[in-house]
């Protein structure tokens, strides 16, 4: 049966690109990645508990449903394919980002601090296994970063400015090493947050921004994105010890991380079959999907019930506590109810592609689409979108801040309106 569902999905990545011819299209991305998923299960079958033909069916309908809501949203839809550049004054003024860059520098020495205290404080030996437990593990105990976390957005945002900044014009406006320097930063938060999400985060969009704006052929990106990537798993799993250890020969790390790897890769598959199989009829009603909102409301008093951000494990036979996509939807709204999700997911990403691939489009909107692109490559793992509502409403707000609010055009047209109403010009000392 995973035969069969690499075979579908296989279709539907022909199916896709046709419609715009470009890989970039979030239909195209989405079912490739699906297709990549069934045919390393189906190359390692016998590596992880059965998966039912019931639970293939799903994932492929979930394919299926995503195209047909990514069809809707970018209908007629003729995407620029040259290079391009962004409007007009529709990055962030010098004042904005002056404003960033301190933000992220001085957010990164406190992050940096708390860091430290969580590393300190045990109850393991390594002090990023510490940092990991205390943010990951019991992040209700130990108070994980606080409210140091909120600096992590605007070092992320200061860093796609730079890249912005150095593609999405006709002549890059910022230096190389400015530029290098604001990813160094971004890139400290990532390290310091433990987990490889933010690094992968990070590394998609610094990628996906050149690439949108066809500044960087897409089989490049994609070849720097993989490579990028085994890395970055690697050196985590040394780190906290999972999947190789420093004590280890490098055939006997390459043998761990290789199991390692693709126990993170497909082990959400047999971990969704498992929880399909032993659900029962109830459902949660968004319990679970918008856990950032009932969290909100217990924190203000509220009776309200908050999903653990842990989930169980389960034995499939290597023990897994991510189910893909598709689980807290289904938990919440049934099974007809999680194939509308993944509907309205490619609706929503298509709007974003729609935006983000005309000619000289907004910057906001390339900044969306790029980082709209981690949760998508994040499908077989687990849910990224609803249940780290928070997370991207934060983006969002800094988005509008200082790509709409804080950005050249309207500083410039702030400027124009003081000088006709007789104000002396900003600066001036008058």
């Amino acid at each position: 049966m995973a035969f069969l569902a690499a075979l579908l999905a296989a279709c539907l990545v022909g199916a896709n690109y046709l419609l715009h011819r470009d890989v970039m299209y979030p239909g195209f991305l989405q079912a490739a990645l699906w297709f990549t998923v069934f045919a390393l299960l189906w190359l390692t079958e016998g590596m992880f508990a059965p998966v039912s033909d019931r639970t293939l069916i799903i994932l492929v309908a979930g394919v299926a449903l995503f195209s047909m809501g990514a069809f809707v949203a970018s209908y007629g839809h003729v995407p620029h394919l040259a290079r391009n550049h962004l409007r007009d004054g529709t990055l962030p003024s010098i004042w904005a980002i002056s404003l960033l860059a301190v933000l992220a520098a001085w957010g990164l020495i406190l992050y940096a601090r708390r860091a430290q205290e969580l590393a300190a404080a045990g109850p393991f030996d390594q002090p990023f296994i510490n940092l990991r437990y205390a943010v990951s593990i019991v992040p209700d105990e130990t108070g994980g970063f606080g409210i140091t976390q909120y600096f992590l957005g605007p070092a992320y945002v200061l860093a796609a400015i730079m890249i912005l900044k150095r593609h999405g014009l006709a002549t890059p406006a910022v230096p190389r090493l400015v530029a290098g320097v604001t990813l160094m930063i971004a890139l400290a938060f990532g390290i310091l947050s433990s987990g490889r999400g933010p690094v992968l985060t990070l590394i998609i969009v610094v990628l996906a921004i050149p690439t949108v704006l066809r500044a960087r052929t897409p089989a490049r990106t994609a070849t720097i994105l993989v490579a990028l990537s085994l890395v970055l798993f690697a050196v985590v799993g040394l780190a906290l010890g999972k999947g190789g250890s420093l004590g280890s020969t490098l055939r006997e790390n390459s043998a761990t991380m290789r199991e390692s790897f693709l126990t993170y890769v497909l082990a959400p598959i047999p971990s969704l079959s498992t929880f399909l199989d032993n659900r029962g009829p109830e459902v949660d009603v968004g319990v679970n999907s918008l856990r950032s909102v009932f969290a909100v409301l217990h924190a203000l008093g509220f009776h309200a019930t908050v999903a653990p951000v842990v989930q169980p494990y389960v034995d499939v036979p290597m023990l897994s506590n991510v189910y893909t996509v598709h689980q807290p939807y289904i938990k919440d709204f049934g099974i007809l109810g999680g194939g509308v999700a993944l509907f309205v997911l490619g609706f929503l990403h298509s709007l974003l592609y729609r935006r983000a691939t005309i000619r000289n489009p907004h910057a906001i909107y390339v900044f969306l689409f790029a980082l709209s692109l981690f949760p998508l490559i994040m499908q077989g793992f687990q849910d990224m979108y609803f249940t780290l509502l928070s997370m991207w409403l934060q983006f969002v707000t800094y988005a509008v801040l200082f790509f709409g609010i804080l950005s050249e055009g309207q500083f410039k047209t702030l400027l124009t309106k003081a000088r006709s109403n007789g104000l002396p010009p900003f600066g001036s000392g008058a």
